[in-house]
């Protein structure tokens, strides 16, 4: 290990108690990258509301430029945040999408509220196709069973990527939750981020793991055999399988 990796800290940012936030990310991630997303739209898929202050405070905090947000509300939703937590974790992805790519010319929002229908949301996604770039980080709570490959597969004749958080359980076993087993869509887990220090560069990454059942989840489909793009990994360490789709292995 090398004094750096010795020295370095996890969440050594520069936010409140060593956070990272903003600039960080572009630091550590595309160090140097011209490359803002100018031009470019994101969609996210959300089942609660934000509070528009709350973005622009992030963003004059961090020397972010003001990027356009626009609400598309389905399934009767009126938008409002309902105070239960969820709403953090949209203002978390809307400050992300932001801070990864500041020259965005907007983000969608795609809003169907606490009991809205997950299927609605991809379906406006994939019928508008106003975003090449969709995000999805609610798989923890989506049903179980319900397979909707043909929007996913409308989404990439499009040329809409579909990145989908893997969740926070650990280790599937059995079914995994929709869309999380989908080989359609980009399966993304969580990580424990090291850099030198607030805006310095990527040291190292580790999985997401709290403990007790929190964690970065991953798991083997029992549905779908392994796709091309996995076939070339070698297994022998991660314990993944040879034969079929590894979650959250991603082309």
């Amino acid at each position: 290990m090398s004094a750096a990796q010795q020295q370095a800290q996890p969440s050594f940012g520069s936010g409140p108690s060593g956070s990272y936030m903003g600039n960080d990310f572009r630091a550590a991630y595309v160090p140097g990258l011209s490359l803002t997303g100018a031009g470019q739209i994101v969609g996210l898929l959300q089942f609660d509301g934000y509070t528009a202050s709350d973005i622009t405070f992030y963003e004059t905090q961090n020397g972010l430029p003001s990027v356009t947000l626009s609400n598309i509300l389905l399934d009767g939703y009126t938008g409002v945040p309902t105070g239960n937590g969820g709403e953090v974790e949209v203002s978390l992805d809307i400050e992300m999408a932001i801070s990864m790519a500041p020259g965005l010319s907007k983000v969608v929002l795609y809003e169907a509220g606490p009991f809205g229908n997950f299927h609605d949301i991809l379906n406006r996604m994939a019928t508008d196709n106003l975003a090449k770039q969709l995000s999805c980080s609610c798989i923890n709570r989506v049903r179980r069973g319900h397979d909707r490959r043909w929007d996913f597969q409308q989404m990439a004749a499009q040329g809409q990527s579909f990145l989908n958080a893997s969740g926070d359980f650990d280790a599937f076993t059995g079914l995994i939750p929709f869309p999380g087993d989908s080989p359609y869509i980009t399966q993304v887990g969580g990580t424990t981020l090291t850099t030198t220090g607030p805006g310095g560069p990527y040291i190292s990454e580790t999985v997401w793991n709290r403990g007790n059942g929190i964690g970065s989840g991953g798991g083997i489909s029992t549905q779908y055999p392994i796709p091309f793009w996995q076939t070339n990994v070698s297994m022998t360490a991660n314990h993944g399988s040879t034969t079929k789709h590894n979650i959250p292995m991603s082309p």
